[in-house]
C-alpha cells in the first residue's frame, strides 16, 4: 500500500491502513507459534501473554509521549526496577500499602522532571541524560539489595494490584485499560495533546504558534516518571518482590512497541491505540521465544533488529509521503 494512496485514504480507513502491518504481524506470530508450540494455545498461556503484554503497554504508553515530543527515555526499565525495590523496602519498614504506591508514584515523577530538567535546560540530548539515568538508578539498585530480591510484605498489595480478578480478569488488565482510557483522552481530546503532538511535528512551529514548548516537554518526561511509577507497582505485585533485575530490557521492549505501532521516532506522528497493538505483538513473540527456549540474547538480537527495520520503514514511508 503507497503512501500516497493513505493520504488520500478517508481517516478511518487511513488509521486501518496504519495499522494493517502490525496486525498481519500478530496474526502471524499466533499462526507460527501455535504449530511450533504445543502449549502456546493453552487458556493459562493467553492469561500469561495478557498480563505480561499490559505491564508493558504501560511502560509503552509513557515511551509514545515521549517519543511523540520528539523525546527519547532510555531509563524506564532501570528506573521501574528501582521504584520496585523502594515499594519493597517501605512496606517491609511497616508502612502500609499506601506509602509505598506514594512512594513509587511521587518518585517516578521526580525522576522524570529531573530528566526533563536536565535535557531541556541543561541543553544535554535526551538520549545522553537518561542513558545516565539509566546507569544511576541501576547502581543504585545494586547497593540497595546486593543484587538480592526484596519480598513484599503486604498481602493487600499482592492482591489490589495483581491477585484480584474482577469479572474474571486479572487486576492488572483492568488497570491499563483504565489508564488507557485517561491517557489516550489526554493525547486526543485535550490541548496538553494537541500540543504534545505539536512539539513533535515541527518545535519551531510550534513555538512561532505560542506553544510553550519547554513546559510541555517537561510535562511529558514528569507524566513518564509517573507511568513508570504505575509500571513498577504492577510489576512488583505480579513478581511479589522488588528485584533489580525485575524490569530487565523493559525499555528496548517499549521502544519496540511504539515505533512497530507506527510512531515516528522524529515526533509528531502515532497514537496509544497503535502502541497497544504494538505491545500486544511483543508480548506475543516474547512469550513464544521463551516456549521454545530461545536463548534471551538471541531474543535481544531479534527485538533489536525489528528496532532497526521499523525505524527505516518509518522514515522510508515518511519521505514517501
Amino acid at each position: 500500500m503507497s503512501a500516497s494512496i493513505l493520504s488520500k485514504a478517508p481517516q478511518p480507513m487511513r488509521t486501518l491502513l496504519g495499522q494493517s502491518g502490525v496486525l498481519v504481524g500478530i496474526l502471524g506470530l499466533v499462526v507460527t507459534f501455535s504449530f511450533a508450540s504445543p502449549y502456546f494455545l493453552d487458556a493459562r498461556n493467553f492469561i500469561n501473554i495478557g498480563q505480561q503484554t499490559t505491564l508493558l503497554a504501560v511502560a509503552a504508553f509513557a515511551m509514545t509521549f515521549i517519543i511523540l515530543s520528539g523525546e527519547i527515555d532510555l531509563s524506564i526499565g532501570a528506573v521501574a526496577s528501582l521504584l520496585g525495590i523502594f515499594m519493597a523496602m517501605t512496606m517491609r519498614a511497616g508502612y502500609p500499602m499506601e506509602a509505598a504506591v506514594v512512594v513509587g508514584l511521587s518518585v517516578g515523577a521526580g525522576i522524570g522532571l529531573i530528566n526533563g530538567a536536565l535535557t531541556l535546560f541543561g541543553h544535554v540530548p535526551s538520549f545522553i541524560v537518561t542513558l545516565g539515568m539509566f546507569s544511576i538508578a541501576r547502581g543504585v539498585s545494586y547497593a540497595l539489595t546486593n543484587a538480592r530480591a526484596i519480598s513484599v510484605a503486604d498481602e493487600r498489595f499482592l492482591f489490589l494490584f495483581a491477585k484480584a480478578t474482577p469479572l474474571g480478569i486479572s487486576a492488572t488488565v483492568w488497570y491499563a485499560i483504565v489508564l488507557f482510557i485517561i491517557l489516550h483522552f489526554l493525547l486526543t481530546r485535550t490541548v496538553f495533546g494537541a500540543s504534545v503532538y505539536a512539539v513533535g511535528g515541527n518545535a519551531e512551529a510550534a513555538r512561532l504558534s505560542g506553544i510553550p514548548i519547554t513546559q510541555v516537554r517537561l510535562l511529558v518526561f514528569t507524566l513518564a516518571g509517573v507511568l513508570t511509577g504505575a509500571t513498577a507497582i504492577l510489576l512488583t505485585a505480579r513478581l511479589g518482590t522488588g528485584f533489580v533485575e525485575g524490569a530487565r530490557n523493559l525499555e528496548l521492549d517499549a521502544i519496540a512497541a511504539v515505533v512497530l505501532g507506527g510512531t515516528s521516532f522524529a515526533g509528531g506522528r502515532g497514537s496509544l491505540v497503535r502502541t497497544l497493538f504494538g505491545a500486544l505483538l511483543i508480548g506475543i513473540l516474547n512469550n513464544g521465544l521463551s516456549l521454545l527456549n530461545v536463548e534471551s540474547y538471541y531474543q535481544l538480537v531479534i527485538k533489536g533488529a525489528i528496532i532497526v527495520i521499523a525505524v527505516l520503514l518509518d522514515r522510508w514511508v515518511a519521505e514517501r509521503a
